[in-house]
């Protein structure tokens, strides 16, 4: 398993923060490796809201499902990710932080079948996807707090 761990602060506030960031469908907003994001299920982001997206690495195609397994109104949510050769475990959490908000965004991935024996070959390249991921959600974040001023 490789685990990526990224945080941002924002002066938005958790409910603001979640309402951006809580909801799957903006993650191609921020992380440069989503190419597409689609929410599936109707109605408001809960347990068992389904998002397709679609990702790049190193130039190739991936297509993943990710479902909403716990959900914590502007604290957390958590979503597990199935596709091709890899299982992923997100969670985006938001803590009060003075005036505004600390986004933590985890990720748990876990290549499966043949793919799983090359794990530790591409950890410092999952990494790298992780620091883009990180970078991507802070500026994100600073272009909201940009449009909420």
């Amino acid at each position: 398993m490789t685990r990526l761990l990224e945080t941002a602060k924002t002066s938005l506030s958790p409910a603001e923060a979640f309402a951006a960031a809580g909801d799957f469908e903006n993650i191609d907003q921020w992380d440069p490796g989503v190419v597409r994001s689609v929410k599936r299920t109707p109605g408001e982001v809960g347990v068992g809201t389904v998002y397709d997206l679609e990702l790049t690495y190193r130039g190739r195609s991936l297509d993943m499902s990710y479902t909403v397994t716990e959900l914590v109104k502007d604290e957390k949510i958590v979503l597990e990710g199935k596709g091709g050769v890899v299982h992923a475990i997100d969670v985006i959490s938001f803590e009060p932080d003075g005036d505004g908000t600390l986004v933590t965004y985890q990720a748990d991935l876990t290549l499966t079948g043949i793919a799983r024996l090359f794990q530790p070959l591409l950890n410092g390249r999952l990494g790298a996807v992780g620091d883009a991921a990180g970078n991507g959600l802070r500026s994100w974040l600073r272009e909201l707090q940009a449009h909420r001023a």
